[in-house]
């Protein structure tokens, strides 16, 4: 199993330190977004494209990325 997983060209996340993936649409991670953009842990990875998925890391850091939940989660366990 890799421990590394490429989510898309330019993002390599490591697995191990992914806690939760959720849909933006979701109270939790809009609340979360707003949270992190206070705290500067907030990263945009969507390259410009429409945030679809929000990653939470272990470290606290949240990922907004363009791909969908189904994109990212075949990507992490395919």
């Amino acid at each position: 199993m890799r421990e590394v997983v490429k989510i898309s060209n330019n993002l390599f996340i490591p697995r191990n330190r992914i806690i939760a993936i959720l849909p933006v649409s979701s109270t939790v991670a809009r609340k979360l977004r707003g949270m992190n953009k206070v705290g500067g842990k907030i990263v945009n990875m969507t390259f410009g494209g429409e945030s679809k998925t929000i990653l939470i890391m272990d470290s606290g850091h949240v990922f907004v990325l363009s791909k969908t939940l189904e994109e990212v989660d075949e990507a992490l366990w395919s």
